[in-house]
C-alpha cells in the first residue's frame, strides 16, 4: 500500500518537466509582451490637430483603405499635398482613388503618385527626398493601425528632426472574414518587426 508521500510523488510530473514549461510559458510571455508594447506606445502617437494645416500627407501604402483615408484628409484640407507612396509602377490616379472620386484639374498637380518604394524603408526614404527638397515643416503619416508603430518610428529616424510627424491611423477590419486569427498575428509580427527596426536602422 502507498504511503500518501508516495502517492503524491507519483502524480506530480517530474522536476525537469515542470522546469521545461516554466521556462516556455515565461519565453511566451516575453514574446508576446515584446510585441504588444510597440503597439501601446503607437496610441501616444499625435493625430492632426483640428484646424491645423501639415505640409504633406504622406500615405504609405499596403494596407486597404489607407489610399482612401489619406485622399479624403487631404480633401478636407489637412494637408497642401498628398503622396501616394508606394503604389506600384503601374498605378494611375482613377484606379487608386475611391470609387467615383473626380479630381478637379487645378488639383491634379498637388497629387503626387510614387510607384517604386516596396516597403516600410522605401517609402520613409522616397517620403524623406520629397520632405527635404521642399523644406516641410509638418506632415501627416497615414497608415494602417497595426503598422502605426514602425512606420512612425522609420520615419521619424529618416526625416530631419524638425519635421514634426502626426498619424491618421487606418483602422484594421476586425469583422471581415477570416480576420479574427490574421490580424492578431500581423499586430505579433508587427511590434517584433519594431525592435528590429529601432535597433537596425541608423539614426
Amino acid at each position: 500500500m502507498l504511503t500518501r508521500k508516495q502517492d503524491q510523488i507519483l502524480l506530480e510530473p517530474p522536476k525537469r518537466k515542470r522546469g521545461v514549461r516554466r521556462a516556455v510559458t515565461v519565453l511566451i510571455l516575453l514574446l508576446t509582451a515584446g510585441a504588444v508594447f510597440p503597439h501601446l506606445l503607437g496610441r501616444w502617437v499625435v493625430a492632426p490637430r483640428s484646424g491645423e494645416v501639415a505640409d504633406a500627407i504622406l500615405v504609405f501604402t499596403g494596407g486597404e483603405g489607407r489610399i482612401t483615408a489619406g485622399y479624403r484628409a487631404w480633401k478636407k484640407g489637412e494637408g497642401e499635398e498628398l503622396f501616394i507612396l508606394g503604389a506600384g509602377p503601374e498605378a494611375k490616379l482613377a484606379s487608386i482613388l475611391p470609387e467615383g472620386e473626380q479630381v478637379a484639374q487645378d488639383d491634379l498637380p498637388h497629387i503626387h503618385i510614387e510607384g517604386w518604394s516596396e516597403n516600410t524603408l522605401e517609402n520613409a526614404i522616397s517620403a524623406k527626398s520629397e520632405v527635404v527638397s521642399r523644406t516641410y515643416r509638418k506632415v501627416i503619416l497615414v497608415t494602417s493601425d497595426y503598422h502605426v508603430p514602425r512606420a512612425h518610428l522609420t520615419l521619424r529616424k529618416v526625416l530631419p528632426p524638425t519635421v514634426s510627424i502626426s498619424v491618421i491611423p487606418v483602422k484594421s477590419a476586425w469583422g471581415r472574414k477570416g480576420a479574427w486569427h490574421r490580424l492578431p498575428r500581423i499586430f505579433l509580427v508587427e511590434g517584433w518587426k519594431y525592435w528590429g527596426y529601432r535597433f537596425l536602422l541608423p539614426r
